[in-house]
């Protein structure tokens, strides 16, 4: 089980490396680290992978890190597709998680302007803060900075995890 979840791990920092078409390099930049570290990271049968490493990643790629224990039966699923194809995640996108959370309140019929509600429910679940308003005082934009690489960072991540 170990050496699948090492394999699993390594071939999804690959996969999300190269979707972003980044080379090692980029990735070290990104996260703070060097090549040879980012090498080592990809290699399955590196042994010494830390949580901490695993977070530093996931904020240079800026997604989020999930790690939990799961039933044998979730976790085989999960395991039979290390496809890069299978691998890969799409970054944050504030307005993509707010078109979900509209669908959502359309569906359990809520008002159809819900705009600012749902940005309320993200920036209450730490994704994002207003950064400019607009005449009729809504936010335009959750509070976001520029990554390398063409990638936006929520600014709460950033601090939070970055050491």
């Amino acid at each position: 089980m170990m050496d699948k979840v090492r394999s699993y791990i390594a071939f999804q920092m690959r996969a999300l490396r190269e979707q972003r078409r980044w080379n090692q390099g980029d990735l070290a930049k990104a996260a703070g680290k060097t090549q040879s570290v980012i090498s080592r990271l990809e290699d399955p049968d590196y042994g010494k992978l830390s949580l901490q490493s695993c977070l530093e990643i996931a904020v240079a790629y800026d997604l989020p890190l999930l790690v939990q224990f799961v039933e044998w039966d979730d976790w085989l699923t999960r395991m039979s597709n290390m496809s890069p194809s299978a691998l890969r995640k799409r970054s944050f996108d504030a307005n993509r998680l707010l078109e979900i959370n509209r669908r959502a309140n359309r569906s359990a019929a809520a008002s159809v302007d819900d705009y600012p509600s749902s940005l309320g429910t993200l920036q209450s679940a730490g994704l994002g803060a207003p950064s400019k308003s607009s005449a009729a005082g809504r936010s335009e934009s959750p509070n976001v900075e520029y990554r390398p690489h063409g990638g936006l960072m929520r600014a709460s991540a950033a601090e939070g995890i970055a050491a």
